[in-house]
């Protein structure tokens, strides 16, 4: 006999949460299907170009198998496929959406590489691509041109919020410029790094030319990076002392290279570098959390002291041109219970403010956070005298350079004792660089600027050396 649920003379409840019982298994189901269809298609695509799960030490040892029973007529090519910003997309969206976004570039790898490659997860932040056919110029260009297209696409989060990587690509090929796997792994690192060097999402080929110039930037290159994974930047600060009450008011962030054989490097020796591939945007924001963290430490060792206490730090011109800069400083900064009030972003290349619009975007988003903001080097061009009417900035920062040329110019000098003025109207402070002797401090002194810092106050030190 058939019987509903009518029939069987169930209370009114019992028939809803059946009812509702009935529709979960049957998402739940729907939820099993679906998952094991995709696992089924990306087992297909993996199938169909014999893509192997391979790690690096593997697909190290199958370049080398390669090279040992290649011959003349034998040809392949490795492409490297660098996500830039790996580490601070990680600390922003988290471990568990960052391994999703990994795992859809790799999907998309996987459509664009030619039938018969094999892919590795080569480091947390590359993909290594291993083509064994015969590339020319125009089919590694062809590849690199395609794969990249398909990789920048946006990538959906489990919020449904979408976020847009940035990538660039490294090709080499097996020639007269590799005679093992080890000369072939550097080759493509060397494009890589050439391609980081002209922008984002670029590539570059090996070639004579590229080997010639960029031998020693490479090793630079190779360097830095085994710097950034040992964690081996340190902050220094310097103070900044209230020249009319001859006490320091703040304190500017500087960072220093701890080299396990050099010993401490100043930026010089790293930050041109790092501006070129693009990982002076981990050091800043890597940097900025760090002093939020030495400021929240300074804070509980001075209580009421630290509250009027400022620490400073400089924006590099490449950062300012990141258009997420200012969200990635919000993420940050939202983990700590600093004021906003007590952090000052100093901007280095005034002049970019009319060139590059992500510059201002950044730097009016951190303003109405309530950052305060100062001009380093500041500059005696119309431009820059002109946009100080229109943005309101809370230091202004002259150059050692500058304050040593006023002392023996009458018009610069004229020109500084004129921006001491217009900053007491616009409630802006003028900062002193380079204050090295009494000569240079009873000159500021006299011009009446309100702030001095130099080797006079003190020289750069670790956090103890001041803040202690």
């Amino acid at each position: 006999m058939r019987y509903s649920l009518l029939q069987l003379n169930l209370q009114p409840g019992v028939e809803i949460f059946l009812v509702i019982l009935f529709f979960i298994l049957c998402a739940v189901a729907i939820f099993f299907l679906v998952r094991g269809i995709r696992k089924d298609r990306n087992r297909y695509i993996a199938e169909k170009y014999n893509i192997n799960e391979l790690d690096s030490a593997v697909f190290t040892q199958m370049l080398a198998h390669a090279y040992s029973i290649a011959d003349e007529d034998t040809h392949f090519a490795v492409m490297l496929i660098r996500v830039n910003d790996e580490a601070t997309l990680c600390a922003s969206i988290g471990e568990k959406q960052m391994k999703r976004v990994m795992s859809t570039i790799k999907e998309r790898l996987i459509r664009a590489i030619p039938h018969g490659s094999k892919l590795c997860l080569y480091d947390v932040d590359q993909f290594i691509v291993f083509i064994p056919e015969d590339l020319d110029g125009l089919a590694m260009t062809n590849i690199a041109t395609i794969t990249i297209k398909e990789v920048i696409k946006p990538i959906a989060l489990i919020s449904r919020a979408k976020i847009n990587i940035t990538v660039n690509v490294g090709f080499a090929a097996n020639n007269e410029f590799s005679t093992d796997a080890a000369d072939l792994l550097q080759n493509v690192q060397i494009a890589l790094a050439n391609s980081a060097k002209e922008g984002v999402n670029l590539f570059s080929i090996y070639s004579r030319e590229l080997a010639e110039q960029q031998t020693e930037e490479y090793k630079q290159y190779q360097e830095i990076r085994r710097a950034i994974a040992q964690k081996q930047f340190v902050l220094y600060y310097q103070p900044i002392y209230d020249l009319s009450e001859n006490r320091p008011v703040a304190y500017e962030l500087l960072v220093r290279w701890q080299h396990p054989e050099r010993g401490i490097l100043t930026p010089d020796r790293f930050l041109p570098i790092m501006e070129q591939t693009g990982d002076v945007n981990w050091l800043g924001l890597w940097a900025f959390e760090e002093m939020l963290k030495d400021f929240t430490r300074y804070e509980r060792e001075h209580g009421a002291q630290a509250r009027a206490a400022i620490f400073s730090f400089n924006l590099s011109p490449k950062q300012l041109m990141y258009p997420h800069l200012a969200e990635e400083i919000r993420k940050i900064y939202k983990k700590y219970r600093v004021p906003a009030a007590n952090i000052c972003l100093e901007i280095v290349e005034f002049s970019m403010f009319d060139k590059v619009p992500e510059v201002s975007s950044n730097i009016l988003k951190l303003t109405q956070m309530g950052f305060k903001i100062a001009v380093d080097d500041f500059g005696l061009e119309m431009s820059s005298l002109k946009l100080l009417e229109n943005i309101n900035f809370d230091w202004i920062k002259l150059d050692k350079k500058f304050i040593e040329q006023a002392q023996d110019d009458f018009l610069i000098g004229g020109v500084v004792e004129t921006l001491v003025g217009f900053s007491d109207r616009k409630n802006c402070k003028i900062v002193a660089e380079g204050v090295e002797n009494d000569v240079i401090y009873n000159y500021v002194k006299e011009l009446k600027i309100h702030y001095g810092q130099g080797y006079y106050f003190g020289k750069p030190l670790p956090y103890d050396g001041y803040l202690k």
